[in-house]
C-alpha cells in the first residue's frame, strides 16, 4: 500500500509538471492557422535557399511536404483525442490524491505546486528557440 501511495504521489507530481506548463497564462497561444502556414513556408523557403535547391527540387519538396501533412492530419487528431483522455485521467487521479490529504498537507502541496510552476516558468523562459525563431536577446543585439 505504501509503494502504491508513493507511486501515485510521484505520478501526480510528474503529471503536474505537464499540466502546469499547459495552463500558464503568460505562455503565448499558438498563432492562427494562416500565420502558422506562413511561418512554415518561410522556414521552407530559407531551407531551400540555404541548400540552393533548383526550381524543380523546390516543387518536389513542396509536394512531399503537402503529402506528409495530409498523412499527419488523422494522426494529429488521434493524438489530440488521446491527450484529452489522458488529461481527464490525470485530473481525476489528482483529485483522488488530494482527498486523502489533511488540510496542512493540502496547504504544503499547494506551495509545492506553486514553487514547481515558478521553476518551470524560469526554465521555459531560458530555453533555446526553435529553428528560425529568435530570442529577445537575439533581437536586442542587432
Amino acid at each position: 500500500m505504501k509503494k502504491y501511495l508513493l507511486a501515485t504521489i510521484c505520478a501526480g507530481v510528474l503529471a503536474l509538471t505537464y499540466n502546469v506548463s499547459a495552463q500558464e497564462k503568460d505562455i503565448p497561444t499558438p498563432p492562427p492557422a494562416q500565420e502558422m502556414k506562413m511561418r512554415m513556408e518561410n522556414m521552407q523557403q530559407k531551407l531551400a535557399d540555404k541548400l540552393q535547391l533548383t526550381e524543380e527540387q523546390r516543387e518536389m519538396a513542396k509536394k512531399i511536404h503537402e503529402q506528409g501533412r495530409e498523412k499527419m492530419k488523422p494522426l494529429m487528431e488521434e493524438s489530440k483525442a488521446l491527450h484529452e483522455k489522458m488529461e481527464k485521467v490525470r485530473k481525476d487521479n489528482m483529485a483522488e490524491f488530494e482527498k486523502i490529504l489533511t488540510d496542512e498537507q493540502k496547504e504544503n502541496f499547494a506551495k509545492m505546486k506553486k514553487e514547481h510552476r515558478d521553476e518551470f516558468r524560469k526554465m521555459r523562459h531560458h530555453r533555446r528557440p526553435h529553428f528560425g525563431h529568435k530570442t529577445q536577446t537575439d533581437n536586442s543585439e542587432k
